[in-house]
């Protein structure tokens, strides 16, 4: 009898431990982690190989071009994010973007920052949280949404989270200038 409630005392607190090693963040907390954040059409993909952060990874290069939604500048760079959608290079991990948010000739908006260790300062995605597809719906442009815990949870209108994502940033930088 001993033995049960132990297992469950085990599993109980092995899933406690898990949920709370996920951090859901919210848009502002993801834009005070990142560079930028831009609207882009991806215009290639390949792989790269890198010893960073372990030996033997693969990483995927997007070449993308696009609008920056803080500063309304154009984009024209490469980002890079940990994992491959490539069966040949045989290096997938659970947290990298999805095949279908990241697809040539595909819209995304991207949070990305320049991470100094990387290939020289590359601009980085960090995760799945960092790509979010745009889809035409109903004669318009959409953010597709990925549920609860990410900067937008539900599809939202490109209008919108444009809008959403310049009053971050503006609060962003008010809250800096007071040295908050």
């Amino acid at each position: 009898m001993r033995m049960v409630p132990r297992f469950a005392l085990a599993v109980g607190l092995l899933v406690t431990v898990s949920l709370a090693a996920v951090k859901a963040l919210t848009l502002s907390e993801l834009m005070e982690i990142t560079t930028d954040v831009a609207h882009v059409r991806i215009t290639a993909k390949s792989s790269v190989a890198a010893d960073y952060p372990y030996a033997g990874c693969v990483w995927t290069k997007l070449a993308v071009q696009g609008e920056s939604l803080r500063t309304g500048q154009p984009v024209r760079t490469e980002l890079l994010f940990l994992g491959s959608h490539d069966a040949a290079d045989r290096f997938t991990i659970s947290e990298m973007p999805v095949l279908q948010d990241t697809r040539v000739g595909g819209e995304a908006l991207v949070f990305f920052w320049k991470d100094p260790a990387l290939l020289g300062g590359a601009n980085r995605i960090f995760d799945l949280s960092g790509v979010y597809r745009v889809e035409q719906g109903f004669g318009e442009p959409v953010v597709v949404g990925k549920g609860e815990g990410f900067a937008w949870s539900e599809n939202v209108k490109l209008s919108a989270a444009s809008g959403l994502v310049r009053a971050a940033h503006l609060a962003l930088a008010a809250k800096a200038a007071a040295g908050k």
